[in-house]
């Protein structure tokens, strides 16, 4: 017995030996266009973490408001074991639905100096030409980062995807335009910094992934809320074109949106003021630090502490400017000249409480709920009551929500149709109903952003009390959807229930959640949205 208690005894040394040395094996480092870095082993020791590689010099300086610049190279050999400052905006903090794990990490501080990417790879993955995804963060361009816990990229890689989440300008630092800096610029352009950051974040990925095992003839962009509308805009600009294969905007639509063009972006900014803490415009003469920022030079603009910033009224968002964006998506879509690639694009349930009406739903009333229909819908107000009819204010109330929630999928399926006018590529839709488990998961619903985790397979140990079996196998599913996609352009495959492409014609989503199965909206309701949106949207 004490033969075989000190047999036992050498086995798990040998084991505890082998570990410590697996861990503690000497890290290449890697050759990139501006330098060698070196990366660290993530918790999955078969995975190497890059984080804070710059991609772009930093815009500061004379800098500020202009494309982004390369990075100067540097000596040596860079440690990227930490995430790289936020970019800048207002202080950070959990609020509503959105606890700490999708919050950006707020150690890390806010700087100017932001442009930078992170990179999870399988440590064998050298010589190898896996499919790439560039994700973009959301935050209504004027928040977030690619610090967010959620985003983290360990367990797609494990599945044979390298994954790069990238930080670009917001704010006022990334979309301010203004006549000044359109009169400078070679182009005759301004405002949509922040799109040129993703822009240069695509070509530092196609001129360096190959280095880290990525195929730089495979990758996908993908984005959530106004990550997603960046895709949308990415989907549309030639300067993107050949930077990407594949595009997965999530909890966006941009079909029936107008966007902003340049000479209102530019007034905007002409008359921008610095506001007091509560966004109320500061107008007194006599103290410059407090005036109409907009009337300004260039140079005394730019001269502006960072800080201070932030304190200026500016409506941040891209521009159609004829270069970035040479239009409105639904134009393009129906000249043919959009960047054709297969695109997998859906919402959350709870989405409509962003986009919709539904969040007014708890004190409609019959009356109300019928006025509102003839001023939204018009001539199509009565189609719109018999596809979605109440008797009394309870039904009012539930049938706004349904309509609301059923417009985010209508939406979806414009995107489809109009994407299929002149484009050959396949779209694939979907419609997230699962709701994560947590202190507040029935007040909040699959709430927006709550895709995200299931789709990179990430479960926050913040919730470590809440995740159940089913969580984890709604992730592994949706997670190999993502991963089969980026791979090949169809969800498809690992024996995962069938996900049918988007057909001409069809009002059916994939329902993502407690069911995995094609959704189809009922044929009175179907032929009221389609008669509604073709009359829109002139299709």
């Amino acid at each position: 017995m004490k033969k075989i208690f000190i047999l036992l005894l050498l086995v798990c040394l040998l084991l505890l030996s082998c570990s410590e040395s697996h861990t503690s094996m000497p890290v290449k480092s890697v050759n990139t266009e501006s330098g060698r870095v070196k990366g660290v082993p993530g918790r999955n020791v078969s995975v190497m973490v890059y984080k804070g590689i710059p991609y772009a010099a930093p815009p500061v300086g004379n800098l500020r408001w202009k494309p982004p610049v390369p990075v100067t190279p540097w000596d040596g050999v860079r440690l990227c074991d930490k995430f790289g400052s936020n970019a800048m905006q207002a202080p950070q903090a959990p609020f509503m639905m959105w606890s700490k794990e999708f919050i950006v990490d707020t150690s890390l501080g806010y700087s100017e100096d932001c442009l930078t990417l992170n990179l999870w790879t399988q440590k064998d993955s050298s010589s190898a030409k896996k499919p790439v995804v560039v994700f973009i963060h959301g935050g209504a361009y004027t928040s977030g980062g690619s610090s967010c816990e959620v985003y983290d990229g360990e367990s797609l890689a494990g599945k044979g995807v390298v994954v790069v989440t990238v930080n670009y300008r917001l704010g006022i630092f990334g979309f301010f335009a203004h006549p000044a800096l359109s009169a400078e610029s070679e182009h005759n352009v301004s405002g949509n910094y922040g799109i040129l950051d993703m822009i240069a974040a695509l070509k530092w990925v196609k001129n360096n992934i190959a280095e880290f095992g990525g195929d730089p003839d495979n990758i996908t962009i993908q984005g959530q809320s106004a990550g997603a509308s960046a895709v949308n805009v990415l989907l549309l600009s030639p300067l993107a074109k050949g930077l990407f294969h594949r595009a997965v905007p999530q909890s966006f639509s941009q079909i029936s949106r107008k966007m902003a063009v340049l000479s209102e972006m530019e007034a905007a900014g002409k008359n921008s003021a610095v506001t007091d803490n509560n966004g109320t415009p500061m107008d007194r003469s006599d103290d410059r630090t407090v005036m109409s920022f907009g009337s300004r030079s260039l140079e005394e603009m730019r001269a502006v502490k960072a800080e201070d910033l932030l304190n200026v009224a500016y409506p941040a968002s891209p521009n159609v400017d004829g270069y970035v964006i040479p239009s409105d998506m639904l134009e393009i879509l129906k000249s043919g000249k959009q960047n054709d690639v297969p695109v997998l694009t859906g919402m959350v349930e709870a989405d409509a409480m962003l986009f919709g009406g539904r969040s007014g739903a708890g004190q409609l009333t019959l009356d109300k709920y019928k006025k509102s229909a003839q001023e939204k819908y018009g001539e199509f107000a009565g189609a719109y009551l018999k596809a979605y009819p109440a008797e009394n204010n309870g039904e009012a109330a539930q049938k706004l929500r349904e309509s609301a929630e059923d417009e985010l999928n209508v939406l979806s399926c414009f995107f489809a149709i109009a994407r299929a006018l002149k484009g050959t590529s396949s779209t694939y839709l979907y419609y997230f109903t699962h709701v994560m488990p947590g202190p507040d998961s029935k007040a909040h619903g699959a709430f927006h952003t709550s895709d995200v985790p299931y789709f990179l397979n990430y479960f926050s140990p913040l919730r470590k009390d809440y995740w159940s079996k089913q969580d984890y196998e709604t992730g592994g599913i949706m997670s190999d959807y993502l991963a089969d996609f980026i791979k090949t352009g169809n969800p498809n495959g690992r024996n995962l229930p069938e996900w049918p492409v988007w057909k001409d014609g069809e009002m059916q989503v994939m329902e993502l959640g407690d069911t995995f199965a094609p959704a189809a909206m009922k044929k009175e309701k179907a032929d009221f949205w389609k008669a509604y949106y073709n009359d829109k949207l002139g299709l």
